[in-house]
């Protein structure tokens, strides 16, 4: 029979460990969206050697399990626990990041660069105002994917004593042999977190639409206008 009791003497233990997970996966998703973002970027770099390594930094850690990742950078770094599991995600996570941004990036028609350097914006200019926020859009839902990814494997910091929500159902299980109800409760709490993400990226996808729908004028109408514009004359000249 349960008894769960228990989980209210661990009440405490349990809440914890749902602040330590929390606080991992949130900056191992900030860190791991912004090295993503950067290395999917350079895939698209005119330059041969940037992209190059940015190729070379994706499947290299893609191909090395993310546990490797946490015990070399606490065993070989030396960092500490929190600061090793967070770069360990951040690191892992970010190679498939960066698959999913440079896949949004090619999704886009080429004309849309095009346009944009007819205005008068520089490369630099027109990716990141133009091609990166669309791209962006684009790979919200498979980015959902990502970080929730990051959540499920936070639980692998409890293996160099991390005291998160797993760590403390084996704490629990050691000391009153009742691991299966803080085991349910320990699940309960990841399938709340998770949905929350899931709920929340929906809603902000839902509201990036709902702004896209109404807004009169984009800047890539306007771009493609003045390539147009700019081919008129060219074409007259």
């Amino acid at each position: 029979m349960f008894d769960w009791r228990i989980i209210l003497t661990y009440q405490n233990d349990l809440l914890q460990g749902l602040q330590t997970t929390l606080q991992v996966s949130a900056c191992s998703v900030v860190l791991a969206m912004v090295l993503g973002i950067i290395a999917g970027c350079g895939r698209m770099m005119p330059n041969f050697y940037v992209v190059k390594g940015c190729l070379l930094y994706a499947n290299v850690l893609r191909n090395i399990p993310a546990v490797i990742k946490v015990f070399f950078a606490y065993f070989v770094l030396h960092l500490d626990a929190f600061l090793a599991g967070v770069l360990a995600l951040s690191l892992h996570q970010s190679s498939y990041i960066s698959d999913v941004v440079a896949a949004g990036i090619r999704s886009l028609p080429k004309g849309q660069m095009e346009a944009a350097l007819c205005t008068g914006l520089s490369f630099s200019q027109g990716f990141r105002r133009v091609i990166l926020p669309q791209a962006l859009r684009i790979t919200l839902p498979p980015l959902t994917t990502q970080l929730i990814q990051v959540v499920k494997n936070s639980s692998m910091v409890m293996l160099i004593s991390l005291e998160e929500l797993t760590f403390m159902t084996q704490k629990i299980e050691h000391e009153t042999f009742r691991g299966m109800e803080a085991a349910i409760v320990v699940t309960l709490a990841y399938v709340v977190v998770v949905f929350i993400i899931a709920a929340s990226i929906a809603r902000l996808l839902s509201v990036v639409l709902l702004r896209r729908s109404e807004a009169p004028r984009s800047v890539w109408t306007e771009a493609k206008e003045e390539a147009s514009l700019c081919a008129a004359i060219a074409f007259k000249g």
